[in-house]
């Protein structure tokens, strides 16, 4: 006989999904979950999905035996995430994400959607540092802008302000987007970095890194194991990868990805590996 589940209604699934503005609710993903199919203009791709933040069923993560049925299937107990984060989120039981950081992630992006409703979101590179002078003989040598990305802005370069003479300001860099495969935003070098001082002075200045995506961060962490793997099976080269002249061949990691039963793969070029764009497209029919 089949499990009893509660679950939400067309009507109240596609209203979660249209709050949401089909973007995950979680606020370290936030990517959009539905884009036109290439094969059929009557067809789109899909992966979001409306999560119970207290589970449908006896046994599910956050099950509430308190709550009734009608309580279980109404839309104050969903939740609008891409499948990833649907998934992730009932890991363990879901015991690392209890219920009152779930209700608080769909509050804020909610509210995160109508302050950003008709606004156009464009990702641009921080302000490069510039600085003020009153005085003589100063000079300001202004930071470059950051990085244009998929999402967001880059943090501002450094600045300062010299009252007096013969002072020197060195604007920082400006940070960059983050970037389309989940990576944040990278803190730009200080200026002691850029302007070849000795290395024991190296560090004022620079930017901190924007947070990654959780998949990012997950990625990484196979991409390590892979190659400590491959440096096990092949210890020849292990003092030219840990020295960085060379690093692990992309055949070696695409096939343990595969074998790993991953659904992505990397690519090679001047400055490392590169990840793919965090997406995991599903053929379906647009929402109602």
């Amino acid at each position: 006989m089949p499990e009893s589940r509660d679950n939400f209604s067309k009507f109240v699934a596609d209203a979660l999904g249209k709050r949401a503005a089909f973007i995950c609710s979680n606020p370290d993903c936030r990517v959009p979950t539905l884009a036109p199919s290439g094969e059929d203009e009557g067809k789109f791709l899909y992966v979001g999905i409306a999560a119970h933040i207290c589970a449908a069923a006896i046994g599910g993560p956050r099950y509430d035996p308190e709550m009734t049925p009608e309580q279980r299937k109404a839309i104050s107990n969903g939740i609008f995430l891409c499948s990833s984060c649907a998934e992730m989120i009932d890991k363990n039981d879901g015991a690392d994400f209890p219920i009152g950081q779930l209700r608080q992630w769909k509050a804020e992006h909610e509210k995160w959607v109508t302050l950003n409703l008709n606004k156009r979101r464009v990702g641009r590179g921080g302000d490069g540092g510039g600085g003020t002078i009153v005085g003589d003989r100063g000079a300001i040598f202004g930071g470059m802008g950051g990085d244009g990305g998929s999402e967001g802005a880059g943090g501002a370069g450094g600045s300062g302000f010299i009252q007096g003479n013969d002072g020197r300001i060195y604007g920082g860099h400006g940070g960059s987007c983050a970037t389309p495969d989940g990576r944040g935003g990278r803190g730009a070098r200080g200026p002691t970095e850029r302007l070849g001082f000795l290395t024991v002075i190296w560090g004022p200045g620079r930017g901190g890194s924007g947070r990654n995506r959780p998949e990012y961060d997950r990625r990484i962490k196979v991409l390590k194991t892979i190659r400590t793997e491959y440096m096990a099976k092949f210890p020849e080269d292990v003092p030219f990868i840990e020295a960085g002249v060379d690093q692990v061949p992309v055949d070696w990691v695409n096939q343990r990805l595969k074998e790993l039963s991953e659904d992505w793969r990397i690519e090679i070029c001047a400055g490392g590996y590169v990840l793919p764009a965090l997406s995991v497209p599903d053929l379906g029919t647009k929402p109602g």
